[in-house]
């Protein structure tokens, strides 16, 4: 019986002593698989330049009376995605409705399964679909059938009002200094700081209640871009910072987030990359003069 003991004894130190370094190595495969992903999209927010010589807008109004197409409706065709985006009509109004009518009528649709690319796995809500609108947990969002949030948004810049003047922001970016914001495209010849030294995306959480963050067809901004206004550090799902949390890059990944350049160059930034260097990275044109080890410590 001693013995027996002791051999168990002996199983559970050693269990113990594994634990940590089976985690570690999962949160290092999931952390490359979202490194993965951001490439993937800039490759493809790449290769839609290539093909239109511009960037694809932040969001694009589809109607008057509200509903953004989002930059990645746009690059689906360029992600291997070309059957989801051939199921689009971008001129059908409302683009919440279209989705819904797409949906209630049984009919191919782009935003009712999953886009792995937009996606990180180590996002405790990665994968989670939610039923918008009237009818769904969040009877006051906007009603576009059943959709996935993603976890990638573009940098709009770093000039955002309404982050100071009201708790709830979100308000929209018209004229931003950095690369996508509303009804705006731009070029890689806007980027006169250099590509290697501007933000093209970031990776932001996605919220608890699946409510922000819609790839395809949303709000605008902290729908499918944000500024670096708020800074960057660590956020939570705390109901009174909810809003706060929606409005700056930050993820599941330990002491960081991945950022992607303009050149498609992904980096895990630190939340301890200084303020003022964080904003510079996020103006296509500032003309800041940035030391290249400041860049990613």
């Amino acid at each position: 019986m001693v013995e027996l003991l002791v051999v168990i004894a002996v199983i559970g130190v050693l269990v113990g002593l594994l634990l940590p370094a089976v985690q570690s190595a999962r949160a290092a495969a999931r952390r490359m698989t979202c490194s993965n992903n951001s490439k993937q999209f800039a490759l493809a927010i790449h290769n839609y330049h290539s093909a239109f010589q511009q960037f694809p807008s932040g969001s694009r109004r589809s109607s008057p009376y509200g509903f953004w197409w989002g930059m990645s409706a746009a690059a689906l065709p360029f992600m291997e995605q070309a059957q989801r985006f051939e199921t689009i009509n971008f001129g059908a109004g409302p683009c919440g409705q279209h989705l819904k009518d797409l949906q209630e009528l049984g009919a191919a649709d782009p935003a009712s399964t999953p886009i792995q690319t937009l996606q990180c796995p180590s996002d405790i809500r990665s994968g989670d679909q939610l039923l918008s609108g009237p009818t769904g947990p969040l009877p006051r969002s906007g009603d576009v059938g059943y959709l996935y949030p993603t976890n990638y948004l573009g940098m709009a810049g770093s000039s955002d009002a309404d982050i100071t003047d009201s708790i709830y922001g979100c308000q929209g970016i018209r004229n931003g200094d950095g690369l996508f914001y509303t009804d705006q495209s731009r070029r890689f010849r806007d980027v006169t700081d250099g590509t290697s030294q501007t933000i093209l995306f970031g990776e932001r959480a996605i919220p608890e209640d699946l409510g922000w963050g819609w790839p395809l067809c949303g709000g605008d901004e902290c729908e499918h871009y944000v500024t670096a206004k708020a800074g960057l550090f660590k956020g939570n799902h705390n109901p009174a910072e909810y809003y706060l949390h929606l409005q700056h890059y930050w993820s599941w990944h330990e002491g960081g987030c991945h950022i992607t350049m303009a050149d498609g160059s992904v980096h895990f930034m630190n939340y301890s990359l200084d303020y003022e260097i964080y904003n510079q990275l996020a103006t296509r044109s500032g003309h800041e003069v940035i030391v290249a080890e400041n860049l990613f410590p």
